[in-house]
Order: structure tokens, then sequence, then C-alpha cells
């Protein structure tokens, strides 16, 4: 149940409007989601804001205003908030109490923001901004997919009140579970879970404005753009000389079902593109920029080496991350004609091979080099996991009499 909570009677808050602006370039995602949420009640709540973050995901802005009030979230860095990170629940089943965190379930393999927003007035409205930055999923035929956030598009259920036209009731009607349940004789609600909130499906009990706005600026042709979920406009730039730019809007209106999915096709899917991005001062005025940093002017101080200051430039890369130029580069192999199967078996090109030592030259001998991350979010089962599947690997690739010197 991602979006706004009362944490005490476990209902989400009615989402009453929401704008998604996003902009695709290459196989990145930029979105901001701006999100409006009304307290109907007629005493004060205390709100939290849960949103789940796909994978390859992360919030570079948050923004909430409550009354007067603005509540924001500031980015560090990761060596920095390390320290930081929290389980989803307590010992006894209950979320953390905390002005604003970053959560990280590696049993549910789930990372989401989760702001206590404090107390939240009765009859009033709250404004919610998120800005994330993530990394798109690539279908195997080269095509990317675009999905908007559940939070941002929840499923409206109505009542029965509504459906006859009385007075709107916005409490879900089914009934919540938490993590740890409270003795009888216990005064108050148990504690909140958090596992068993994101369980539960992101459901508004009444429609709201929904606007959604997707711009493509890509450093290849496109192939088409289309969406199995609902009915879509392209508008392209009238001046453009080549299909690499689109805007994308909703040709009907919402309908409440179910998230907005697009899919674009390049039309090069398995070749590779490159895309640059400017930095936003020259080289010359990064030098100066640089130079006038205290940090760098203390390390190079003692040692005023080209090795030295290009070392301290390595350590600030992160935070002048916007004032240098960036390369990258995507390509996304065609893997599923013309290559052999990894546990043996006919080539598809004739023949047989055995990766466990055939002799069919065109079979699938070589050498392999298996890139692992050893982070701190490798931890625990993640990195048990990796094991279990170098296992696997090396018993295909590898001799079995081999694997005992491993």
């Amino acid at each position: 149940m991602p979006g706004l909570i009362n944490k005490e009677s476990r209902g989400a808050l009615p989402l009453s409007v929401c704008d998604i602006t996003s902009c695709v370039r290459g196989y990145t995602l930029a979105m901001t989601a701006s999100m409006t949420y009304e307290n109907i009640e007629d005493h004060a709540i205390e709100g939290i804001f849960l949103y789940p973050l796909e994978e390859n995901s992360i919030v570079v802005g948050f923004e909430t205003m409550i009354c007067s009030q603005v509540i924001t979230l500031q980015v560090k860095d990761k060596t920095k908030i390390d320290d930081c990170y929290l389980d989803g629940c307590t010992t006894n089943g209950g979320l953390q109490s905390g002005s604003g965190q970053v959560l990280v379930d590696e049993d549910l393999e789930r990372t989401v923001l989760l702001v206590h927003l404090g107390l939240i007035p009765p009859l009033e409205t709250v404004h919610v901004l998120v800005s994330t930055s993530s990394e798109l999923c690539t279908l195997p035929c080269g095509g990317i997919r675009v999905r908007s956030p559940p939070a941002c598009t929840p499923r409206v259920q109505r009542s029965i009140n509504e459906e006859q036209g009385l007075s709107p009731n916005f409490c879900r009607t089914r009934e919540r579970s938490s993590c740890a349940s409270s003795p009888p004789d216990q005064s108050g609600p148990p504690p909140l879970c958090l596992a068993s909130l994101l369980e539960e499906e992101a459901i508004n009990s009444m429609d709201y404005q929904f606007n959604f706005q997707l711009e493509i600026r890509a450093p290849y042709l496109l192939a088409g753009v289309e969406s199995p979920s609902h009915a879509i406009r392209a508008d392209a730039d009238p001046q453009a000389r080549s299909a690499t730019s689109v805007m994308i809007t909703l040709a009907d209106k919402y309908t409440y079902d179910c998230p907005v999915e697009i899919l674009i096709y390049p039309s090069e899917p398995h070749v590779p593109h490159v895309l640059i991005e400017s930095g936003d001062i020259t080289p010359d005025e990064y030098d100066e920029f640089l130079h006038g940093r205290s940090d760098f002017i203390k390390a190079v101080k003692k040692d005023g080496s080209d090795l030295r200051k290009v070392e301290m430039m390595n350590r600030r890369l992160h935070k002048d991350l916007l004032h240098n130029p960036v390369v990258m580069l995507n390509f996304c192999p065609d893997l599923r004609g013309g290559h052999q199967d990894l546990r043996g078996g006919q080539d598809p090109r004739g023949g047989h091979q055995d990766l466990r030592g055939g002799q069919d030259p065109r079979g699938g001998q070589g050498e392999y080099i298996f890139l692992l991350d050893r982070s701190g979010s490798m931890s625990g089962a993640n990195i048990s996991r990796v094991k279990v599947l170098l296992y696997h690997l090396l018993c295909i690739t590898c001799d079995n009499t081999h694997l005992k010197h491993l």
C-alpha cells in the first residue's frame, strides 16, 4: 500500500491529483511525480509516506508541503549513509522512527523511501514531490519499457455509498494485516510493518486528476512507440529532421485500472549507442574551480605531482560529476539465435558442442571472466546465491575434477 498513510488507522489518505513528468535519454529515465493528498478527517493524523523504488532506481529529490511547512531530504554520498540504513521492521515488527530514511529490505530485495511527515492538520492538503533516476530494463528484442510507479497510479475502488451517490467513503474495505499482533489487553493499535504494507495493493477510493507526460530524447532513430496498457498520443517536433525525439501523452482519460506502460523500440536495437552529456562548465572553468577548492589545495601543497592531482580529481569525482562531461555506452546484444546452449547439446549451426571438453572447434570452449559485486548490499543471502550460481556455472564449464582445487 504505497503512498501517504495514516499511521494510527493504517488507512491510505486519498490521492486527489497526480502529475508525472518524465524524460528518457538513451536507456535512463528521469521522473518527477507530484502528488496531492487530502486529510478528510476532522482531527489531526500522523502521516507516513511510502514510496517503493524499482530496481536500479535512486531518489534524487524529495519535497513535501503541509500548510506552510516544507520538508525536504538531503541526498548524501553512499559512503556517508551506510550506517544509516535501517531494517524494514524492528524486533517487534514495528517501523523505525525517523524524519526520513531510505530502507533496504534484503530479504525481499526492495528499496523503499520512507518519510515520517509528522502531524497533518484536519481537512488539510499535503503536496508531495518525488524525483527519481532509473536505469531502464531492456527487453530481449532490444526495446525499452517504462512504467509509472504504483504509488502514483493507484487503482480506484469505489465503496457502495459512492455507487449510490451518497457521501464518499475513503477507507479501505478489506482488513489489513500487521507483522506483530498486540495482546488483547494492550492499548492502541499494533505497530506498523513495512513488509505487510508493501504487500497490499495501492487503492484509491475516488477518481483523481492524472496527467502523464514522457519525453523521449534518444541517441538513436525510433522504430516505434506503443503502450499495451493505454491509448497514447505521440507528438514530434515538426521541425525535426529525424525521428529521435517525441513527446508521449495519454490520448484518452486515465482509466484508474493499471499503471501506464510505454514500450520504446529503437530502429537498430542491437547496435551500440553512445550518449554524451556535456558538463555545466568548460574544462578551463573547471580547472580554475578545482584549484580553488580547499581540499585540493591542501592535498597538492606537499605533493604537487601530476599523479597526486589526478588522485584528487578522482576523489572529487562524485562531487564534481555535474561539472564534467559524461559518456554512456549502451549495448544490448542479440543472444536469441546462433549461439550454443551453455549446458551442452545441439549447436544451431550444426554439429555438437560440449563445454565440458567437447572437441568441436565451433563449441563453447574458451576463457570466461565473471565480474562480481562485493559491496555491502551483496552481504548475507545475496552473496550466498552468487556462490551457488558460480558453483553450477563451474560444473558446466569445467571438468568436475578441477573443482576440488577451487
